[in-house]
Formats: structure tokens, C-alpha cells, sequence
């Protein structure tokens, strides 16, 4: 979980660095000063071979669609960078810093989307695990599902709680009485897990796929 809150804030700290540079780029770019683009110039083609480089990561969890269209715009800004340096008109640099901008806004984004499918995809699997106990009448399995569940539904309680959490108010208050209902469920079903509690466990994977689904359903 805690990677998940890392990969966010890692996204933040580059979207900023990306600002900065588009602010640089367009000072420069009005300065009238070589050395003023020269230096803005090499640090932004500095900081876009890093960009390609963190792309080219397998532990880079951006969608792949993101990703190869990132690399194409690193691909551009070094071939514009190289060929024309000082030499670039205002447009040219126009061009660099709208990218950057556009980047910069665009990488939070894409990182807090990825995530959104990533817990998706977790609600699901906990259903799917739920209800595959629940065929099964398997106590053990049943046991697992329903710590693994509880742990995903307190990690979403602690999100929706968070004050940096951008989320509608009405949406966090809704997340965090779902999570409420889950943890009384939870322990309702717990108190005699030999006898399976069809009700509860339905209402439980039910309230999974639609969480799942919405979280989804937002991406998109």
C-alpha cells in the first residue's frame, strides 16, 4: 500500500520538475541571452533523457499507451534540442514549454488512474476469493478471503479519511461507511465462520464488484 502513496508522490515531485523546466525554457526563451538558452536548454534535454530512461524501467507501472507516447515526445524534444539549439525561434520554444506542461499535468493523472485500476482490480479479486470460499464451503480459504478483504477496505478507509485526499466529500463519506459496513460484516461472518453465512458474504462481494466497477468506470 505504502508503494502505491510513493508512486504518487513521485509523479508530483517529476510534475514540478517539469513545470520548473517550462518556466526556465520560457524565460530564456525571452531573455534574448545564449547562455540564459543554452543553460535552460541542456538541463531540459538533461531532464527528458532521465524521463526516457525511468520509461524504459520494467518496474514503471504507467499504462503502456502513456509510456510510448512519452518516449516519442522525448524522442522529438532531443532531435529539436540537438539540431537547433540557441538557434531555436520563440516558436520552438513555445513548443518545448507547452510540452512540458501539458507532461506535467498529464503524469499525475496517468499514475493516479493506473492505481485506480490497480485497486479495481484487488476489490475483484477479493469477490472472486469470497465467493470461490463460499462455493467451496472451504473454512480456510473463507478465513484468508476475509483478512484479505478487511485489509483492502481498511487501506481504502485510511485513503478516503486522508485530508490530501481530493475526492468529493460526499464520495469519501460514502467510501468510509462502506468500509464500516464491510468491518461489521466482516465480523458477523467471522463469529461462526463454520457456518456459512450465504447473506452476508453476497452482500459483501456485491458491494466489491460495485466498487470495482465504479473505480473503473471513473478511469475511463
Amino acid at each position: 500500500m505504502k508503494k502505491d502513496t510513493d508512486q504518487v508522490r513521485n509523479a508530483e515531485r517529476e510534475a514540478s520538475i517539469m513545470l520548473n523546466h517550462a518556466v526556465a525554457l520560457s524565460q530564456a526563451a525571452n531573455s534574448g541571452t545564449d547562455a540564459d538558452k543554452i543553460q535552460a536548454l541542456d538541463s531540459n534535454l538533461k531532464l527528458w533523457v532521465e524521463v526516457e530512461t525511468t520509461l524504459k524501467d520494467a518496474k514503471n507501472l504507467l499504462p503502456t499507451d502513456i509510456k510510448d507516447n512519452l518516449l516519442k515526445l522525448s524522442k522529438y524534444v532531443e532531435r529539436l534540442t540537438l539540431s537547433k539549439g540557441v538557434r531555436m525561434s520563440k516558436s520552438d520554444f513555445d513548443t518545448l514549454v507547452n510540452i512540458n506542461m501539458q507532461i506535467s499535468e498529464g503524469l499525475v493523472e496517468a499514475v493516479k488512474h493506473s492505481l485506480a485500476r490497480e485497486e479495481a482490480f484487488s476489490l475483484l479479486k477479493c469477490a472472486i476469493d469470497l465467493s470461490s470460499a463460499k462455493e467451496n464451503k472451504n473454512t480456510a480459504e473463507l478465513v484468508n478471503a476475509l483478512d484479505n478483504n478487511m485489509k483492502l477496505w481498511v487501506y481504502i478507509k485510511t485513503l478516503a479519511s486522508s485530508e490530501k485526499n481530493k475526492l468529493p466529500k460526499e464520495t469519501k463519506t460514502n467510501l468510509i461507511k462502506l468500509a464500516d459496513y464491510v468491518s461489521n460484516k466482516t465480523i458477523e461472518v467471522g463469529k461462526n465462520v463454520n457456518e456459512i453465512n450465504d447473506k452476508a458474504l453476497d452482500s459483501m462481494i456485491m458491494t466489491n464488484l460495485q466498487i470495482s466497477e465504479g473505480l473503473m468506470s471513473s478511469r475511463n
